[in-house]
């Protein structure tokens, strides 16, 4: 079994570690969280920040997975990805058992699919992209690098979600739309309009209502 290092201990760690351990090809061997040592995860604990990562590299590790979730914006993700990739990990993705995932879709790294998920033929999935439970993603679809799909999300065919981009849980997505990147959807949006990017856009139809200040 490939030991694995998880960097990053937000919530979103509990949903990453039940996919690893249902899928039983790694072992978790470390995680590392800046802000989070001594907090417990099945019965494993952060032992400490991201500085920690030339050690393990340097003892043999070789695969690591960045287990921070995206709510608030993706900076640490990116950070602790680019750190990771810097210090020498391969970046695996985690997909959960029970995900449906075509052949024929092209995944880049980094990624998370999560429980009951479907990734439909000829979809690109770009680095370090969320696609949270029971999310559809169809056909042709593209998310760019850090797009983070929240539970219960239908992605129509030929969709584009742009870098960064956060679709709220329950949101649905008419096909050949286009949302601009680090734009936000809200919770239960129906999209049946491009949203420019750095917006924040909610409701049904789905309305930009103000950049995004963050």
């Amino acid at each position: 079994m490939t030991d694995l290092v998880l960097i990053g201990a937000t919530g979103h760690l509990q949903s990453v570690m039940d996919s690893i351990l249902a899928r039983g090809c790694y072992r978790v061997a470390h995680i590392v969280d800046d802000n989070t040592a001594g907090r417990e995860f099945f019965g494993q604990y952060v032992e400490g920040a991201t500085d920690l990562l030339p050690e393990f590299h340097a003892r043999g590790m070789r695969h690591a997975f960045v287990s921070a979730g995206a709510i608030g914006g993706y900076g640490n993700r990116e950070k602790w990805y680019q750190l990771a990739r810097r210090t020498g990990f391969e970046i695996v993705n985690i997909i959960d058992p029970s995900a449906a995932v075509s052949p024929h879709a092209k995944l880049g790294e980094g990624v998370f699919i999560g429980k009951n998920a479907v990734v439909n033929a000829y979809a690109r999935i770009g680095n370090m992209v969320i696609v949270n439970t029971g999310s559809i993603v169809e056909h042709a679809d593209v998310l760019e690098d850090f797009v983070h799909i929240a539970p219960g999300c239908t992605l129509s065919g030929g969709v584009r979600v742009c870098r960064g981009a956060h679709v709220g849980a329950g949101s649905v997505v008419r096909q050949d739309i286009v949302i601009g990147a680090e734009s936000l959807i809200g919770i239960g949006s129906v999209v049946v309009r491009n949203i420019a990017p750095r917006m924040v856009a909610y409701g049904n139809p789905c309305r930009e209502q103000h950049p995004l200040e963050i």
